[in-house]
C-alpha cells in the first residue's frame, strides 16, 4: 500500500524534475531573465509594503477632501488663534467628511437647519452643506 507521503512527495518532486530545462545552455540563456523577473517582482512587493505602511501610519486626516478642508482649517487658526465656526462645502466634499467618521468610529453630529441645510461637526467646526454649488467646494472659513 502507498502512504499519503508518498503521494505527495512524488507529486512534488515529479512536477520538479519536469520543470528543468533541456539541456546547461538553456539554463544559462534563462537564467537573466529570471533574474530580472525576480528582481521585478521584488521591487513591486517593496513598493506595495511601503504604501501599506505609509497608510497605516500616516494621519488619517490627510486623505482625499478631509486634508483639504483640515488645511483650511490649518489656515483660519493661524490667522485668527481659534477654529472657525462654519465652512461651506459641497456634496462630495461632506460624503468624504461623513466616511471619515464611520471609518474612524466617531460620533457623526449632522443637524438640520431652520433653511432645510445639513450641518456635520468635523472636530471644532460646523461644514454646512450647499448642494447648489460644485460637488467638490470648500468655502473660506467664517464666523457668524
Amino acid at each position: 500500500m502507498i502512504s499519503r507521503r508518498e503521494v505527495v512527495t512524488a507529486g512534488v518532486l515529479g512536477t520538479l524534475a519536469t520543470g528543468a530545462a533541456a539541456s546547461p545552455a538553456e539554463a544559462v540563456q534563462d537564467g537573466p531573465i529570471i533574474r530580472a523577473g525576480l528582481t521585478e517582482i521584488g521591487n513591486q512587493l517593496q513598493e506595495l509594503r511601503e504604501q501599506i505602511q505609509a497608510g497605516l501610519i500616516s494621519s488619517s486626516l490627510d486623505i482625499g477632501r478631509v486634508g483639504q478642508v483640515k488645511s483650511r482649517i490649518e489656515a483660519y487658526l493661524k490667522t485668527s488663534g481659534k477654529f472657525p465656526e462654519f465652512i461651506d462645502i459641497g456634496t462630495s466634499v461632506f460624503f468624504d467628511i461623513y466616511a471619515w467618521h464611520v471609518k474612524q468610529q466617531q460620533q457623526i453630529s449632522v443637524t438640520r437647519l431652520a433653511d432645510q441645510r445639513l450641518m456635520i461637526q468635523f472636530l471644532f467646526t460646523q461644514l454646512i452643506l450647499r448642494w447648489e454649488q460644485d460637488s467638490n467646494y470648500i468655502s473660506s472659513p467664517y464666523d457668524k
